[in-house]
């Protein structure tokens, strides 16, 4: 499976027989797709050259790359998926630019997943934007038609929630899940509870 978490932040997990052999994510969540306001991976080079700008620090750096950068930098209109289809809706240039940006990026960072499974059972789009943008979904699985993923197109116009909406003859299936972080964290820390771990 490749569970493609696509809120304000985004990454992309590799999981084979329930454990991840693969995460678009690095050191910190920055590293990986293209997000709401953070930059995701580019270029080092793009670091050292804005550092030797007389006025730029580390903390300017910090807060462009995480606050200010990824479809709020490069559409000028918000980091939230709605506000930016709605503005594409309008015609705006830019905001069509981050749409297109992300999605190569997600598109690619898939392709970089399958590598690591060598196949594809199920195609998973959870948090915030995988939920609930059926454009975002759409033309994610549009660039994978060659692996026979098919996916239904009233289906996903729809607000589905743990559903499945590939095609009956789909030969991936393609999941809408809702996220459940919070439920994650609570089981993570009841396991450690229960199993009395303590840290000094």
């Amino acid at each position: 499976m490749i569970s493609c978490h696509l809120g304000n932040g985004c990454s992309l997990a590799a999981i084979r027989g329930g454990l991840s052999v693969d995460t678009t994510m690095g050191f910190t969540p920055l590293e990986g797709l293209m997000m709401g306001s953070r930059s995701g991976s580019i270029d080092p080079g793009i670091l050292i050259h804005l550092l030797k700008q007389s006025d730029f620090t580390a903390e300017k750096l910090d807060d462009l790359l995480n606050r200010n950068s990824g479809l709020k930098g490069i559409s000028g209109v918000s980091s939230d998926m709605r506000q930016l289809v709605q503005a594409i809706a309008q015609g705006n240039q830019r905001a069509q630019l981050a749409l297109d940006i992300y999605i190569h990026r997600l598109r690619a960072g898939i392709g970089a997943m399958l590598a690591s499974l060598g196949g594809l059972d199920a195609l998973i789009f959870t948090a915030g934007v995988g939920e609930n943008s059926p454009v975002v979904r759409a033309a994610a699985c549009e660039a994978f038609g060659f692996m026979g993923l098919k996916l239904d197109g009233e289906k996903n116009q729809q607000s589905p929630v743990d559903q499945d909406i590939a095609a009956v003859d789909s030969a991936v299936r393609v999941l809408v899940i809702h996220t459940q972080e919070d439920w994650e964290i609570a089981r993570e820390c009841w396991k450690l509870n229960s199993q009395k771990v303590h840290f000094t």
